[in-house]
């Protein structure tokens, strides 16, 4: 017999409703509507005697219940007006929801009105099923133990238990399924078919429609792992934390050190790796500080393995840190969160003998953030260290309202160097509630700065020198040099507009899901200002009232700037007012279609990852397109001149770059290429891999 999760939840969640709601009264039936519909199998015949019930869309509460008749209809009344979830559960069958949903978090909502009954009709998903006898290595079989299926790609999930001779039979939807068992009574450690201990070694079997797909199994015998830890000393370490885990990480077992430092767990036979934690101690068996150098363990079925280890002892780092450029000692410098304070030293203790990796960085943000690989700590032994640390520039400003000069806080702060401006993903440095900011540590460089505010109340705005503009040309310059604060031009912050409109096609139909933004993002980061519903309508929130270009994009659409533009500096800008909606309506087309190659100079091509074409002009993503056997598409809207960057893999190894070409004096350059208005384009792109 089978009984679905979620089925379990929602019917011991029918039971406490039923116990707990009223009657409705008279009054309340007059203004109340109903659900009503017919339910049919995959083969469209009826589906009699399933549960049906009811939730509000916005809790996911239950409201009502009832069973499809012979003829698989239903009613469901004394509804109140409302938006609500159907969901149907069929016994021994996966659980489902309108419209044609396996979560009730998916479902397509139903609205109910006062006095009306809104019709509701479904069709069961079709089935396949697992079936199969579980033994012991004995050949016995394995009673009541319950079989789990999980769907690869979905995660979706079934199952059932085996009855007195060892059999199951799991409904489930067609895909792809792995099946375990939990052999330990009172343990969850999960065994996968065909006998391994984690779901990646698993087989993987595919369920068709209306078919039986066969699944044996012979249940692994168990047996104990028994073990003691201690101190570095060799006292006893009561109440540490031990995990027991596969080779690969997956399941195993969980328990906790007694008085004297001991432990016992039952085990799938197999190999274990064993962690412990004390406190904020963790290491591994044995004499190990992380998982990937652990010793596994070998449990065999119906016998005792007992280990015993002992935490490592522990020994100091003091470091000292310099310019690496000058060789000057930094005074102010941090160490795992340990900071020198002006003394120029940090000693951090307490560290358990073995190779660490130590991460230093600079509280005034004048150098860059450093990590330190592989240093050696001795037990009882102090490790003096100097690090060297690159020095960086800092831009200083306060931000504040225009019109009354007060400080503003939360507001951030992004820097550009030339042809790099794009929209970030999440913020770094933002005002203080003095409106002081400092932006760090940054490469030499001369920066524009970009603020955004957190609020809906102020507009984003390119800081000019005397106020905010939309246009990248005309923000202020900072020039950055290593080792100073710089103070750049202060922040005179604007109330915010907004730009809204609609986005069709070239036959005026809407276009859903495309991306809007003042600024293009890194393909596959998701940073967007906006994006299109179902009727092709968007709306732009926190813009500086100036006049901005914007761009509208998203598949099989070629990106465009506004005024049918194909670059952020030709763009027609969209003037924004405070407190106001612009409206702004752009057609997208499909450009011109660029197709490609990008291999290695001996012919391999790149297995996976982007292609991408960027502005010559601005440096802003025109278009990208995935490598699929060292072949990529990108849809562009020309005429324009552009480059390209990939961020490619060839096997296990990575790239990433601008691509260059070489020139007759043997120096390498930035490509560049003229895409036309019209018609398509074909490039051949050989990347090195030295």
């Amino acid at each position: 017999m089978q009984l679905f999760e979620a089925r379990r939840v929602l019917l011991a969640g029918a039971v406490v409703a039923a116990l707990v709601l009223p009657g409705a009264t008279p009054a309340q039936a007059a203004a109340t509507g109903a659900v009503s519909g017919r339910l049919t199998t995959s083969a469209g015949t009826p589906a009699a005697e399933v549960l049906v019930q009811l939730y509000e869309s916005d809790s996911y509460e239950y409201v009502g219940s009832t069973n499809t008749d012979a003829d698989g209809n239903y009613t469901v009344g004394g509804l109140q007006a409302g938006s609500y979830v159907v969901g149907y559960f069929p016994w021994e069958k996966p659980e489902q929801y309108h419209h044609q949903k396996d979560s009730a978090f998916d479902a397509d909502p139903v609205t109910v009105t006062e006095g009306g009954t809104t019709r509701v009709d479904e069709q069961l998903f079709a089935t396949g099923s697992i079936t199969g006898r579980i033994v012991n290595t004995d050949g016995q079989p394995v009673v009541d133990l319950s079989v789990d299926v999980r769907e690869t790609e979905t995660y979706a999930r079934a199952w059932g238990r085996t009855d007195d001779q060892g059999r199951f039979t799991i409904a489930a939807r067609p895909g792809r399924y792995t099946v375990s068992i939990q052999p330990i009574e009172g343990s969850y450690q999960e065994q996968y078919v065909p006998g391994k201990l984690d779901q990646e070694s698993a087989d993987v079997f595919e369920v068709k429609a209306d078919e039986a797909i066969v699944v044996n199994e012979t249940a692994l015998p168990a047996g104990s792992l028994t073990g003691r830890f201690t101190t570095a000393a060799g006292a006893p370490l009561p109440n540490a934390e031990v995990s027991i885990t596969t080779a690969n990480s997956s399941s195993g077992a969980w328990t906790q050190t007694d008085a004297n430092g001991e432990f016992t767990a039952q085990l799938l036979q197999g190999a274990y790796k064993v962690g412990v934690t004390a406190g904020e101690r963790q290491q591994y068996y044995r004499g190990k500080l992380t998982s990937e150098e652990a010793n596994l363990v070998e449990v065999r079925g119906g016998q005792q393995t007992t280990i015993a280890d002992s935490l490592l002892g522990t020994g100091s780092v003091t470091l000292s840190a310099i310019n690496s450029v000058t060789g000057a000692p930094i005074a102010n410098f941090c160490a795992q969160s340990i900071c020198s304070n002006g003394t120029g030293t940090v000693t951090v203790t307490g560290l358990p003998q073995g190779k660490h990796t130590i991460y230093l960085d600079a509280p005034d943000k004048l150098h860059f953030s450093r990590e330190v690989n592989g240093v050696r700590v001795k037990a009882n032994v102090d490790t003096k260290l100097t690090v060297k640390m690159r020095p960086g520039a800092v831009i200083s400003t306060t931000i504040v309202d225009r019109q009354s000069g007060a400080p503003v806080s939360n507001i951030c702060l992004d820097t550009f160097l030339p042809k790099q401006a794009s929209l970030q993903d999440g913020y770094g440095d933002c005002s203080d509630r003095n409106g002081k900011i400092q932006v760090g540590p940054l490469a030499v460089g001369s920066y524009k700065l970009f603020a955004v505010p957190q609020r809906d109340t102020y507009g984003r705005q390119w800081v000019g020198a005397n106020g905010g503009t939309g246009d990248e040309r005309e923000a202020a310059v900072v020039a950055a040099t290593a080792g100073q604060v710089v103070t750049g031009p202060q922040v005179l912050l604007d109330r915010a507009g907004t730009v809204t409109g609609t986005v069709t096609d070239v036959a005026g139909k809407p276009v859903a899901n495309a991306g809007v933004s003042v600024l293009t993002g890194h393909p596959g980061v998701g940073a967007q200002d906006a994006i299109t519903d179902e009727r092709g309508v968007y709306t732009i929130k926190r813009l500086g009232p100036y006049a901005w270009p914007l761009v509208f994009g998203g598949n099989p659409y070629a990106s465009e700037w506004s005024g049918d533009k194909p670059s952020r500096f030709k763009a027609t800008p969209v003037p924004v007012t405070a407190g106001a909606a612009a409206t702004h309506n752009v057609q997208l087309d499909q450009g011109i279609e660029l197709t490609g190659t990008l291999r290695t100079p001996d012919g391999a091509s790149f297995t996976s990852g982007f292609v991408i074409a960027r502005s010559a002009d601005t440096g802003d993503i025109a278009g990208n397109g995935s490598i699929s056997d060292g072949r990529f598409s990108i849809r562009l809207k020309g005429p324009q001149r552009i480059y390209f960057t990939y961020n490619v893999s060839l096997g296990d190894e990575y790239f990433d770059g601008r691509y260059l070409v070489t020139q007759p004096d043997g120096s390498r350059k930035l490509a560049l290429f003229t895409v036309p208005a019209t018609g398509s384009m074909s490039v051949d792109l050989v990347v090195p891999v030295d």
